[in-house]
């Protein structure tokens, strides 16, 4: 097989991996439209779940990463001037992106395959049947692994049967100088709008923070007539205490919307898509990266078992995949809608707040918050509902 993977982002430097060690005969080019040792953002997170499934598939890919990364088992939820600290029975890990990127990349390149960088796949050139340009050749098989600005689906035009929405919330991702502590969700009044940031610590000296506010607040405060350096000050102001004295590091740091994006369709003709460009995955989630993962061992998988049936491959990718994509989008809108409606979420007490925001999705109910936040659920969880028991009892 001749395999085009375009995209150098996690999911296509690990499908391009797991493609060669398993299938060494095969051709598989990368290609990356930006320079090597570029990218864009600052960390991202890999739970233990998904690194136990790295381990399985690939354990040198698992433990190089872990070795890169930070690990904690803590996270604060603070709503104005109350906080609650939660203990999770179970380490998040954090990793600069550019580091898992490079790591990505060595891994590739020692099993023979070596992406190629500053190379655009352009929708806009000269298209062959294969629906890549024609300086590129033939392949057996396109993945686009080019997240949610896809080249590949767009070259496919109405292929693939988008369906999109734009958030109303406002967001930002910033950098901070300093290793946080603790990994927080801040819940903030100020001056009559609600204001958002989510932390965490990726490196020894560096954290991630994400600023968002929901769309009454962005006309009411001022933040639509204001540049992203007077919106930049204004959530340094905001978040002074947690900030600690840092100022907001920048990286492509542009206030924007987000809109969600979901690909009816996986494949069109010899063309497939994985992570953000097949399902853009909302950071309040955090799972975008370990979705990418494992959109791309879910496609190896099929592509190690069809004996070079291509179509064969990516109905086998989809029919074992699409389930739990389905799910984890259902799960993504109840978490993005919870954020669009967080002034009106805000209005309670922090312990009722904390609870709310952790069982968001449906996919954590009250037995499974007993094993995943176990102190919380036993100061604050399992007092309500022997108190809501006790009323029950009364008036049965």
């Amino acid at each position: 097989m001749r395999i085009a993977i375009v995209g150098a982002g996690p999911a296509g430097l690990f499908l391009a991996r797991l493609i060669k060690k398993t299938m060494p005969e095969a051709d598989v080019e990368v290609f990356e439209q930006n320079p090597r040792n570029a990218t864009y953002g600052f960390g991202v997170t890999l739970a233990g779940a998904a690194r136990a499934r790295l381990g399985e598939v690939d354990p040198e890919v698992q433990a190089r990463l872990e070795d890169a990364m930070v690990f904690n088992s803590t996270q604060a939820i603070v709503l104005d001037d109350e906080n609650i600290l939660l203990k999770y029975a179970g380490a998040g890990g954090a990793i600069e992106r550019l580091n898992l990127l490079t790591i990505l990349e060595r891994l590739c390149e020692e099993v023979g395959v070596t992406p190629r960088y500053e190379t655009r796949v352009d929708a806009k050139s000269d298209l062959t049947a294969w629906g890549l340009p024609s300086e590129l050749g033939d392949y057996d098989l396109i993945v686009g692994a080019d997240g949610a600005n896809s080249a590949v689906r767009a070259m496919m035009g109405s292929g693939f049967r988008m369906t999109t929405r734009t958030l109303g919330n406002h967001f930002a991702w910033y950098g901070v100088g300093k290793a946080l502590s603790p990994n927080a969700l801040v819940f903030r009044h100020h001056k009559g709008g609600v204001f958002i940031a989510h932390y965490y610590a990726y490196t020894a000296n560096m954290s991630t923070f994400v600023a968002e506010c929901d769309a009454d607040t962005w006309t009411r405060c001022g933040l639509d007539k204001m540049t992203d350096a007077e919106r930049k000050a204004l959530i340094e102001d905001i978040f002074s205490l947690e900030l600690e004295g840092e100022t907001l590091l920048e990286n492509k740091s542009i206030w924007r919307q987000f809109t969600a994006q979901v690909a009816e369709d996986w494949s069109c003709g010899n063309a497939v898509l994985i992570g953000d460009a097949l399902r853009v995955a909302h950071f309040s989630i955090g799972s975008g990266t370990r979705l990418a993962m494992d959109d791309a061992l879910a496609l190896h998988d099929a592509l190690a078992g069809c004996d070079g049936n291509i179509p064969a491959a990516l109905a086998a990718y989809e029919a074992d995949r699409r389930p739990n994509r389905d799910l984890f989008t259902e799960a993504t809108v109840k978490s993005f809608e919870w954020y669009e409606d967080i002034a009106d979420r805000m209005q309670t007490d922090v312990a009722s707040f904390a609870h709310d925001f952790l069982t968001r999705t449906g996919r954590v109910d009250d037995k499974r918050l007993e094993r995943y936040a176990p102190e919380f659920y036993r100061d604050h969880v399992a007092p309500r509902l022997e108190r809501e028991a006790a009323v029950g009892g009364r008036r049965g």
